[in-house]
């Protein structure tokens, strides 16, 4: 290995590594991101920046579910998280009915823990 400009160089270059890096999501974000959408199933009374949390948790983690399968020969995965990415994005609020933000919470905590091996690798 030689250092060059800080970096440290090895057989593989900076970039490509960085490449590799950024192409990993651990496994522990999808079971933390299912976790906090059964959370919000049960009927406590949970404050308000627990479901801005969530938002920010969920639709990063679709986000990049949608990203890592879109260059995949899939179709109807890519599309589901990108729906879900849409729906639980945090920049722009979409409000749902109580009862249908449970559903969605309970389809979204299944289909990431049923599709896991599809974002985290």
């Amino acid at each position: 290995m030689e250092i060059l400009s800080g970096f440290f160089y090895g057989r593989n270059s900076f970039f490509e590594t960085r490449e590799s890096l950024l192409s990993i999501m651990p496994v522990q974000v999808v079971y933390i991101t299912a976790a906090l959408l059964l959370v919000a199933i049960l009927p406590l009374s949970l404050p308000a920046d627990f479901y801005a949390l969530l938002k920010i948790v969920a639709g990063g983690t679709f986000a990049w579910g949608a990203y890592r399968n879109f260059g995949k020969k899939l179709f109807l995965l890519p599309l589901a998280y990108t729906m879900l990415a849409i729906l639980y994005n945090p920049v722009m609020e979409i409000n749902l009915a109580k009862e249908i933000s449970i559903a969605l919470n309970l389809v979204a905590a299944t289909l990431l823990l049923s599709t896991k091996q599809h974002i985290a690798q």
